[in-house]
């Protein structure tokens, strides 16, 4: 059994040396709320289903700047949209294989070189994110790089901006913390795409932080993509604060992972906003994907959506909780959530908690949740009709995953996430897109 305590000791001490860019006064609040917060067991509600020990039972190395050879950057990378790339190895930025348009005022790259400008003065932190839980705190006291995004007013952000995420270890447990800020201005428009992918053997330890500014009338779309491997854990914490009427999408594809936990929290702080927040996970063996939802209505006349699906094999597990928070003040809330997930084999599991806490009374809220096996009805009929068992549960499962999938705008990012997802779905492996060797997501 971890000793807590030791392990929290452990990992602050790991990190004394870092030159975090958080200005002073900030840093010290933000140490005082981590030697307040412990790390996560079980009976932290918000984490009670999601044992963190097989994150914490490993000693640890800093991700130091590494490079990784330039084919293994544009496998993943996209080359057939031009975007906007943005590279960090093991959390730090690199400059190498990062290339992006400096027009339009626009302002991209290491945030880190970035931290005196007047953008990350005034929002840096500004989220409270780091109140939340101690991966959060951990990351914003001691997170050495990560990515600047500062979007103009008026300004549409023609091609999507992509951050690519590598982790390597080079043989060795690596902890890797990246802690980024996007500020949309008002009336602005972005696509931002965030990869994470891991090129080491030794298990590897992401903890990542996003603060994310949507001011009046911005709209934003957020796309993650997480497919790191049986040897890879990741905690990414994304804090978004909207201000009125801007719109906010983020759509999460999580196709494996040891131990995953994303963490989002929208706060509506302004009225007409509108939030839509979807994800899709396919864990196997005995890896385990938590999704943590959190929307704050604290204005009137806001929208939110929650809807996210989960097809479960082998001994996997899953968590799902959404929470939908209305102030008194959040009169004409229009507020829905759902989770659905399917169970592949009898010994998968899937702890779904839908919630909502509602203080106004002129609200349309609902909330739902199901869990099952693929619809044995269904897949009755189409055998009947000729269509052999495994491609009519193919056919099945990618229906039921095919909506959200749908949504995500960025064509060629949708193909690649299809792609993926369809040859996951017949047990076959992506190795026509993937040529690192190492690469953990394609083992089988």
């Amino acid at each position: 059994m971890t000793n807590l305590n030791e392990k929290k000791a452990e990992l602050i001490n790991l990190q004394r040396n870092n030159s975090s860019p958080t200005k002073k006064d900030l840093l010290i609040e933000i140490q005082n709320e981590l030697n307040k917060l412990s790390l996560p067991h079980s009976k932290t509600e918000e984490w009670r289903n999601t044992n963190v020990n097989s994150i914490l039972n490993h000693k640890y190395i800093l991700g130091k700047k590494e490079s990784v050879p330039l084919k293994y950057v544009n496998t993943f990378s996209f080359n057939e949209i031009n975007a906007d790339r943005l590279v960090l190895i093991n959390g730090h930025f690199s400059d190498e294989y990062s290339h992006f348009n400096k027009t339009s005022g626009i302002q991209m790259g290491s945030i880190k070189k970035n931290q005196k400008s007047n953008s990350f003065k005034k929002y840096y932190g500004s989220t409270n994110l780091y109140k939340s839980n101690f991966f959060a705190a951990y990351n914003s006291a001691y997170a050495e790089d990560g990515i600047f995004i500062h979007i103009p007013e008026n300004v549409i952000v023609e091609h999507p901006i992509h951050i690519v995420n590598f982790i390597y270890g080079n043989n060795q447990k690596t902890i890797s913390q990246a802690h980024n800020l996007i500020i949309a201005e008002k009336n602005s428009h972005a696509k931002i795409l965030t990869t994470y992918h891991s090129l080491s053997e030794d298990f590897t330890f992401n903890n990542v932080a996003t603060e994310i500014i949507c001011s009046e009338n911005s709209d934003i779309e957020f796309y993650v993509f997480e497919g790191e491997g049986d040897t890879a854990s990741i905690v990414n914490n994304t804090y978004v604060n909207q201000l009125n009427g801007s719109k906010f999408l983020s759509n999460t594809s999580t196709l494996c992972g040891s131990l995953v936990r994303n963490e989002i929290h929208i706060d509506l702080l302004g009225e007409y906003c509108e939030s839509d927040l979807q994800g899709i996970y396919f864990p196997d063996k005995e890896q385990h994907i938590d999704n943590y939802v959190s929307i704050k209505h604290s204005k009137p006349n806001c929208k939110s959506n929650q809807l996210y699906k989960g097809i479960i094999d082998n001994k996997a597990e899953t968590v799902f909780t959404g929470k939908v928070f209305v102030a008194p003040d959040a009169q004409k809330t229009d507020a829905a959530q759902s989770n659905r997930n399917i169970l592949l084999t009898d010994n998968s599991k899937a702890h779904s908690r839908p919630q909502l806490e509602i203080y106004a009374d002129d609200v349309r809220c609902s909330h739902g949740s199901t869990t099952g096996q693929i619809d044995k009805e269904a897949l009755f009929y189409m055998k009947t009709r000729g269509i052999p068992e495994l491609k009519a549960k193919t056919l099945l499962m990618t229906a039921f995953i095919g909506d959200i999938i749908e949504h995500i705008t960025v064509k060629p990012y949708r193909d690649y996430v299809n792609y993926l997802v369809n040859k996951k779905l017949k047990g076959q492996e992506p190795e026509s897109l993937c040529h690192v060797k190492i690469c953990p997501a394609c083992e089988k």
